[in-house]
């Protein structure tokens, strides 16, 4: 959120109000990405890394 704080204090309790209530909402994460995809991904990053250099 977008926001004009005049002080530290204002901005810790905007940023402590929005923690409250996104933990007050939470589901927990679910893994999509297929493992394989991922190690094909960083093997094509380091591997690019590695031609440059």
């Amino acid at each position: 959120k977008y926001g004009v704080f005049y002080s530290v204090v204002d901005l810790q309790a905007a940023i402590n109000r929005f923690i409250t209530e996104h933990n007050q909402q939470s589901q927990p994460f679910v893994w999509r990405a297929d493992p394989h995809k991922i190690i094909a991904a960083v093997t094509r990053g380091h591997q690019t890394l590695e031609s440059i250099h």
